[in-house]
């Protein structure tokens, strides 16, 4: 490999070896950069380029659209192959190897966006009724709980897992829920208050492995649950349920003037 200042694959390395330096930049990253980069300096060599000053946007752009024409990449990872060739010329550019950052001028594709769209109030029914049908275990109460927030009280994933116990006052029937605008209390609803109070009786108790831990929802460890725990929940009594693996907590959460369905007996 030709390691003279003028080379490609000298400002490759060079690029590579400040990214380990810094410690930023993930090792899945750190590869990725690496292929790209390799992969345009053999593109820019066929073309008879051989120093980085030459490599203009029009170049850098042929690149990318002659490898996705062989490779069918989706928007997406065009766009983590643009974003890869913005950072190699930014740190040119701050090398004085290139007046300028060609990259910059590369086109950014929008991801299509999926539409998911709210469970039918079959679906959500359905949900409601096998998490309340499961055994009483500590982990089906806080389960069953789960549900009743977020498809019943419409809540979001951050909000539900951000609970704590001091959250919840019995006493007066409602509930502290944390909002871009601070905490605001809102009356438990008849229909998630037996659920509620289930799970702090027995299904918390039975999960609890240090007081000091005050998070609402725990995991089997008796930690605080995660949003990958959460949603691992939802998709499992989903399962359950019979309904789509494409079941999430945005498409379970109640619409805005849906009535709450009644309490459980």
């Amino acid at each position: 490999m030709d390691r003279s200042p003028e080379a490609l694959e000298f400002w490759i390395l060079r690029f590579l070896d400040a990214c380990v330096a810094t410690e930023a930049t993930a090792v899945s990253t750190w590869k990725a950069y690496r292929h790209t980069l390799h992969a345009l300096a053999r593109f820019l060599k066929s073309q008879g380029i051989d120093r980085w000053a030459e490599a203009r946007s029009p170049l850098l752009e042929a690149f990318l659209r002659e490898a996705m024409a062989q490779r069918g990449w989706s928007p997406s990872t065009w766009n983590q192959k643009v974003a890869a060739l913005r950072a190699f010329f930014r740190f040119l550019e701050t090398q004085g190897v290139v007046p300028e950052n060609p990259a910059l001028s590369l086109p950014w594709h929008a991801p299509a966006r999926r539409i998911r769209f709210p469970l039918s109030p079959a679906q959500r029914q359905r949900l409601l009724e096998i998490a309340r049908s499961l055994p009483e275990t500590p982990l089906r109460l806080r389960d069953r709980l789960i549900v009743d927030l977020i498809g019943c009280m419409g809540l979001r994933v951050g909000q539900a897992i951000a609970l704590t116990v001091d959250d919840v006052d019995v006493a007066r029937g409602r509930l502290r829920i944390p909002t871009r605008d601070g905490p605001r209390w809102v009356e438990i609803p008849a229909a998630i208050a037996p659920s509620l109070q289930r799970y702090l009786s027995a299904g918390r108790p039975g999960l609890i492995r240090n007081r000091e831990v005050r998070a609402l929802l725990l995991n089997h460890r008796g930690e605080p649950l995660t949003r990958q725990g959460l949603w691992r929940a939802i998709k499992i009594l989903a399962m359950r349920a019979g309904l789509p693996p494409t079941i999430s907590p945005e498409r379970l959460r109640r619409p805005v003037g849906l009535p709450l369905p009644p309490a459980e007996a």
